[in-house]
């Protein structure tokens, strides 16, 4: 039979404090593994949506390719567009950050190509094909996503607009769609007629 004095008291007493903090840190390192987990779930939230794409550049250029966020989303005319959509795109949404996306586009240009009747004299003749890239933020129009457009800029520009209304809306809060006949080149208000150098994004 074990005989238990007051100087074991003490001992009890520390082994029980111990065994409560150990718990408690257990606890405690559970419940930051949870909300690191829910922290990082969220980070890495993706969001799909289709895709179409707008032509600002005229009729001499046009955009037979362009990815978003790595994805093939399409071609687009020179002047317009906007009404086909291709699904789908991902984009990925963190918490109090803007929405990116990068853009990869081809452009095909046949201003040096002689046309006669709307056919090309030199049957042989190719665009000049040149790609570029740029990543931006995208616009919502509303709170969640909509439609995703891409509208393709003078200048090798893009910008990338979410919303319900179609480029060719009349509410349509993004880059005014392209109306009446398409000239050969839309530069911008401080651009030249006709882009004098690639430039890169």
């Amino acid at each position: 039979m074990t005989v238990r004095t007051a100087l074991d008291k003490p001992k009890v007493c520390w082994q029980q404090m111990m065994r409560f903090y150990k718990r408690l840190r257990d606890s405690v390192v559970f419940v930051m593994f949870v909300l690191l987990a829910s922290t990082s779930q969220a980070q890495s939230e993706t969001i799909s949506t289709s895709v179409s794409g707008v032509g600002h550049l005229g009729r001499m250029t046009g955009i037979p390719n362009f990815y978003v966020n790595g994805q093939w989303a399409g071609a687009v005319r020179g002047w317009g567009g906007g009404g086909g959509n291709v699904c789908c795109v991902s984009l990925k949404r963190t918490p109090n950050q803007p929405v990116m996306a990068t853009v990869k586009w081809e452009t095909c240009d046949i201003s040096h190509i002689k046309f006669v009747n709307g056919r090309s004299v030199d049957p042989d003749a190719e665009c000049k094909s040149s790609w570029h890239e740029q990543t931006v933020v995208v616009n919502f129009a509303e709170k969640d996503l909509q439609y995703l457009y891409v509208h393709f800029l003078p200048g090798h520009r893009v910008e990338v607009w979410s919303s319900l209304i179609a480029p060719f809306g009349a509410e349509y809060t993004g880059p005014s769609f392209p109306k009446g006949p398409a000239p050969d080149y839309a530069p911008l208000p401080s651009e030249k007629p006709n882009p004098q150098k690639e430039i890169k994004p």
